[in-house]
């Protein structure tokens, strides 16, 4: 209700403004218009949102939450600092815990980051909502024909056999996975 007074007023004050002649048929009318136009669209879709969550309160909680959750998780997508964060605190509990009594598994997955990193190969792919961790084949300053020829690159078609990590929520997952039994107890 409040919505359609404010449009309403708005209209009023659309109509109660006019135009000086020396500024019709120019670019500066026109961009008015279309601003003007943009407005009137999004109050409409606004007015429609608002009336349509009344009559379907159920929908409209619904479509809400999902927008809150995918907000959330872009705020919260984790980014090339997080994963380094995360890797240095694995990494140094892995240290505090005598070679004999590591996790097999969890010290290879530590070592092939590593490696990758010295490399330079490790790459993060940020999709808005999570951040795929790859490792590319070449570094990235490679300069020779097969680094830089498009053949060579990694294909969509097998992007998915080079992810090793997929972030989330400021976790990365598999990293977490990985060390949650890092030292004599993981059988």
């Amino acid at each position: 209700m409040r919505l359609i007074r404010i449009t309403a007023l708005r209209q009023r004050l659309a109509d109660k403004l006019v135009m000086p002649e020396r500024l019709k048929d120019t670019f500066v009318e026109k961009w008015i218009k279309y601003w003007n136009g943009l407005m009137r669209d999004y109050s409409e879709v606004a007015v429609g949102v608002v009336r349509e969550s009344y009559a379907k309160p159920k929908k409209a909680l619904f479509y809400g939450t999902g927008l809150v959750l995918l907000y959330q998780s872009a705020v919260n997508n984790p980014g090339e600092d997080c994963f380094m964060t995360l890797l240095r605190r694995d990494s140094n509990r892995m240290i505090t815990v005598a070679k004999d009594q590591q996790n097999p598994v969890a010290t290879e997955y530590l070592r092939t980051l590593e490696q990758a990193i010295n490399q330079k190969k490790l790459r993060l792919l940020s999709l808005g909502i999570c951040t795929l961790l790859w490792v590319d084949l070449y570094d990235e300053d490679d300069c020779t024909y097969p680094a830089i020829c498009e053949y060579t690159k990694v294909g969509f078609l097998n992007f998915h056999e080079r992810v090793i990590d997929v972030g989330f929520w400021n976790e990365f997952w598999r990293l977490k996975w990985k060390m949650r039994n890092f030292d004599v107890n993981y059988l």
